[in-house]
């Protein structure tokens, strides 16, 4: 490994070394330094002819290893020497956004480096300017919305309107809009960026340029002949319009993507750089010694020297403390982290014993506050990293880094350690269980071939078409599956990673001390903690800085679903499996959990402790459930996660399917429009392949995002996932309801939740996977038929919103031939009851809905209800699906409810 650049070659020769008052032994007598000095030789590269640091005569001794270290990093000091070059810099060492100078409402981080803008327009600029020379900063974005971003001179004056790049003298790129900005002028200029990018700023002073970069491509020079010269001198700015974010890099940690000839605004510590680079390199060779020393694989050389006064694994950690008491006080440097301690940690990830044998020497050689600076710096630039990497095809970075964290999770003592401090508490440990979606310009290389069906008016007509497909379009559509195949099976890979994390935060049996948490419960209190923040906090009109978007969060729900999982199989202790756990009733009544003040099925809280007495508030099932209580606990959660972020995004995703619809028609109308069209109509005809050009583009684009999102969204295990939890509240709900009155304890949201994950089943991931391939889902659908019938006249139900819900639920659960079946499927008492409960007075329920079931369920097409579509509006040609559109049209009187 290298040993950090700008260090030069270390004179080594004996008469050097003397020079600093190093003596050497030139006798040993016994085994003990015997053995120190074989790990000395391999460790610090003393044996003669490895390296510039060999030479023929003996090596030093643990007692004089101290003044060796400091004598090489001594000359690391010489040859950096100690001026730094401040010409055309004017300002603080530590660059960060200046907040007093700033204008708008602004969230700034507490290293004042990440911002956000809960105003119209926000604007901030850095405390440090430029009026000589090349220079050049980076801005990872949180989000894509409206941002301009480039620098500004001291007589720009900014409001809430007017930011950088709307002033005379402030220049600004804008990705969303993909336009340069200067005096309100703007002009198409670059490309348009995503969550995720890096873009890079930079300015020469000498010839008055200024040019932007995304994520290490140079855009161009976007201005020439800037003012320059005495009275001009360039901070770098921002503005942000509400809630996008973004987070910049100074030169606090190391350029993403550094510019030949261009310096970032905060000066780079070589000198601590190089030093610790190092003494890097000595501790990942005495780590892959203690590594073999705990697999039993030292050499029997080493072996015969080893004495009973000192083991091996002693001996080295000897040597561990004298270069991490050198080390400690460089880790509180966040670049030093990132250029050096995480890169050798990268290295060792590929064998996680000495991941194991590094994290144990660093618990118990670093002080406390050291090692809360040391892992908080090392966790924040590795989420940097796996957030802000290139995309590659083959995810090879990504994975590099979910690897490293799942080996840094694997050591007992670091994963509490980071449960504990870091990872909800320092950095949105979610972001690690995202996938990152591709730019255009990736996803063109994932999938290069692109095929869709053309828009049809009915399923016989696309099977049809597909029938009629030419060689050109079956190669097309046999490319794209292939692609969509494979891209498949690399996110799968990403994800098994992700899920591998979750699983080790969920160890249940890691608790050293019968007083001690384990993993899993730490992991119970940061995911409620967690739930609170980004659940509640957003009903707010101040949407905080560390809320996970809801994609995030999404991601976090499906990861966290399989961990769950596995550990309900396979938890010893556990009465219950995945598909038999629910949450105990009991568990609303004694409040262990905190719902946020959220309302229960019947009413306010207060209300239902005052009114329920103790007799009546009894469990009638008195059958035990031997589960962990923090896995229910968990399970609750993700009820609240799901019902609160996860559905609304899957909805969120089916939107871009419909537009991809959408576009199809477009593009089919237009090119029936062409084959009718008069050649002589030339105008027209021009105007017509113009915009089949378009479309076309469009369709191509969309049909790759499309690619990506049943990847990532829409595939089969998360599917699953969510017919699982719907399964897991539908349970916790029939418990409930035979458990007397305390079913009015029970979370509205419970209700919300099936109901919502049995329409994100019907309507989102259906038809692109029918939700008819899960396994045992006619047997879910009656129980989802019970479960309606019999609920939505329950009288201990009395939150208004959940009547409503339940009610209407029942509605479209009548308007489609397979749901029907289930209802009429359903034992006789059950549709006795249901339609006796229609029957009786509406009771303040609505009377429209009951109407239309009564109406589906006796009279069949009834008056009106012959058109399948509503005879005054115009349909929508790419909604008629039997799942994703009511129609109008039923198929003929459900015997059943007649008789």
């Amino acid at each position: 490994m290298a040993s950090g650049k700008g260090c030069k070659e270390l004179t080594t020769d004996k008469a050097f070394l003397q020079s600093k008052g190093i003596k050497f032994i030139h006798k040993i007598s016994d085994g003990q330094n015997d053995l120190a000095m074989e790990f000395i030789k391999h460790v610090f590269d003393l044996v003669p002819g490895t390296n510039a640091f060999a030479n023929p005569w003996e090596p030093i001794g643990l007692s004089m290893l101290s003044e060796f270290i400091t004598s090489r990093l001594d000359e690391i000091k010489l040859n950096f020497g100690h001026s730094k070059d401040s010409c055309g810099r004017l300002g603080s060492e530590t660059v960060e956004f200046d907040y007093t100078g700033s204008f708008g409402t602004l969230i700034v981080e507490a290293d004042r480096l990440g911002v956000a803008s809960q105003s119209n327009f926000s604007t901030i600029r850095s405390n440090v300017c430029v009026y000589k020379g090349k220079w050049i900063y980076e801005l990872l974005l949180g989000s894509k919305g409206v941002m301009q971003v480039g620098w500004c001179t001291s007589k720009c004056k900014f409001t809430e309107e007017d930011g950088a790049g709307d002033t005379q003298c402030s220049f600004a790129f804008d990705g969303s809009r993909v336009q340069k900005w200067n005096m309100k002028m703007h002009s198409k200029y670059g490309e348009g960026w995503l969550a995720g990018d890096i873009i890079s700023c930079a300015i020469d002073c000498d010839k008055g340029i200024i040019t932007f970069l995304r994520n290490g491509c140079d855009m161009g020079d976007a201005f020439t002949g800037i003012p320059i010269g005495p009275g001009y001198a360039y901070f770098a700015a921002v503005s942000l319009s509400h809630n996008e974010n973004l987070r910049a890099n100074f030169g606090s940690t190391p350029l993403r993507y550094p510019l030949e000839g261009y310096y970032p605004l905060q000066y780079k510590p070589g000198a601590d750089a190089a030093k610790a680079c190092l003494l890097f390199t000595y501790l990942e060779k005495l780590v892959s010694l203690l590594a073999d020393v705990e697999m039993d694989k030292t050499s029997d050389e080493l072996m015969k020297k080893q004495t009973s006064f000192r083991s091996q694994k002693s001996t080295l950690t000897i040597l561990g403390a004298h270069i991490i008491g050198v080390l400690a006080p460089l880790l509180k440097n966040s670049y030093v982290v990132e250029d050096c301690m995480l890169k050798v940690l990268l290295d060792l990830s590929k064998n996680h014993e000495s991941v194991n044998c590094f994290l144990d020497l660093f618990f118990s050689l670093l002080q406390e506050q050291e090692l809360k600076l040391c892992m908080d710096n090392l966790i924040i630039s590795l989420l940097s990293n796996y957030r802000f990497s290139p995309m590659l095809a083959d995810f090879a970075l990504q994975k590099s880094y979910l690897n490293l964290l799942h080996s840094l999770l694997l050591h007992v003592q670091t994963r509490k350690y980071l449960l504990k401090n870091v990872l909800f508490d320092r950095v949105k440990f979610p972001i690690f269980l995202h996938v990152k979606p591709p730019d255009d310009k990736v996803l063109s290389i994932m999938i290069p071939h692109v095929w869709y069906c053309h828009a049809s008016k009915n399923e016989a007509e696309e099977s049809a078409y597909e029938e009629q497909l030419s060689k050109d379009e079956e190669y097309d559509k046999r490319k794209y599956e292939e692609s969509c195949d494979l891209l498949r099976a690399r996110i799968q890979e990403l994800e098994e990673i992700q899920i591998n994390i979750m699983k080790l935060l969920l160890i249940g049996d890691d608790a050293a001390a019968q007083n001690e948490q384990s993993s899993r419960q730490i992991f119970q209190q940061k995911f409620r903690e967690f739930l609170k923040e980004n659940i509640i906090s957003p009903h707010l009109k101040i949407q905080q800085f560390n809320h996970c978007p809801p994609l995030v969060q999404l991601c976090f729900f499906n990861r966290l679903v399989k961990a769950l999982q596995y550990h309900l199989d396979h938890d010893c202790s556990s009465n219950l499996g995945r598909n038999e756990i629910y949450v105990p009733c009991q568990k609303f009544l004694d409040e262990p959990f905190d719902y946020f003040d959220c309302q229960r099925l019947g009413g306010l809280l207060s209300h239902l402790k005052k009114t329920c007495s103790d007799e009546n508030c009894t469990v009638s099932d008195t059958s035990e459930i031997a589960v962990d209580e923090t896995l229910i606990e968990i399970v609750d959660g993700l009820i609240v996660l799901y019902n609160s972020t996860a559905h609304k995004q899957l909805g969120k995703m089916c939107s871009l399917r419909e537009t991809f619809q959408e576009y199809i028609v477009a593009l089919t109308d237009v090119e029936k429009k062409i084959k009718i069209c008069p050649n002589e109509l030339v105008d027209v005809l021009a105007e017509l392949n113009h915009a089949c050009s378009v479309f076309t583009e469009k369709v191509v684009e969309q049909a790759r995002h499309m690619a990506w999102i049943i990847c990532v969204i829409y595939s089969v295990d998360k599917q699953e996932d969510v017919h699982w939890l719907m399964l897991t509240a539908l349970r916790s709900l029939e418990k409930a309801s035979t458990a007397g009155q305390l079913i009015r304890f029970v979370p509205d949201f419970y209700v919300e939740a099936c109901i919502n994950s049995y329409n994100a089943l019907t309507s989102y991931f259906h038809p692109i996977i029918p939700y008819t391939r899960l396994e045992g889902h006619e047997k879910s659908l009656m129980q989802y038929a019970i479960f309606l019938s019999s609920n939505f006249s329950d009288h201990r139900i009395v939150n208004t919103d959940i009547q409503d819900s339940l009610i209407q639920a029942l509605a479209c659960f009548v308007c489609y031939p397979q749901s029907l079946r289930a209802l009429e499927s359903m034992p006789e008492e059950n549709c006795i009851t249901m339609t006796k409960a229609l029957l009786a007075p509406y009771e303040g329920r609505s009377w429209a809905q009951t109407n239309w079931i009564l109406l589906r369920l006796w009279k069949g097409c009834g008056f009106a209800y012959r058109y399948k579509h509503l005879p005054h509006l115009k349909p929508v040609k790419s909604q008629d699906h039997e799942h994703t559109t009511a129609n109008l049209q039923s198929l003929s009187v459900s015997p059943a409810f007649w008789e």
